[in-house]
C-alpha cells in the first residue's frame, strides 16, 4: 500500500509538463487553441469526457454532440523549478498566441 505523504512528495517533485492543445473537429477540420498548464490531466479528463459527454470544454460542448472530436498536442512546455503557476501559466498564453497566428 502506498503512503500518501510518500505520494504526495512524489507527485511535488514530478516534472510538470504543460502544451498548447487543439480540439480538433473530425469533420470539420476546425480547430480550438487552449492552454494545458497540466496535460496529463488535461488527456484524462478529455478521454473521459469523451466516453460520458459530462466535462467538455464549453467552446466544444455543442458541437460535440454531433462531431467527433480528438486532442491534438500542438507544443509541449515544461514547467521550471523556479517558474510559478503564474508564471508558466503566462508563458504558455504566449505560446497560444503564437500557435493562433500561425494557423
Amino acid at each position: 500500500m502506498i503512503d500518501k505523504k510518500e505520494a504526495k512528495s512524489a507527485y511535488k517533485l514530478s516534472k510538470k509538463v504543460g502544451a498548447v492543445v487543439a480540439y480538433k473537429n473530425l469533420e470539420t477540420n476546425e480547430r480550438y487553441i487552449d492552454i494545458a498548464p497540466d496535460l496529463a490531466g488535461v488527456k484524462n479528463r478529455f478521454e473521459f469526457a469523451k466516453k460520458t459527454g459530462i466535462g467538455l470544454p464549453y467552446a466544444i460542448e455543442k458541437a460535440a454532440k454531433t462531431a467527433d472530436f480528438e486532442l491534438e498536442v500542438l507544443e509541449e512546455l515544461e514547467k521550471d523549478e523556479l517558474q510559478t503557476t503564474k508564471e508558466f501559466k503566462e508563458d504558455l498564453k504566449t505560446l497560444k498566441e503564437i500557435w493562433l497566428e500561425k494557423l
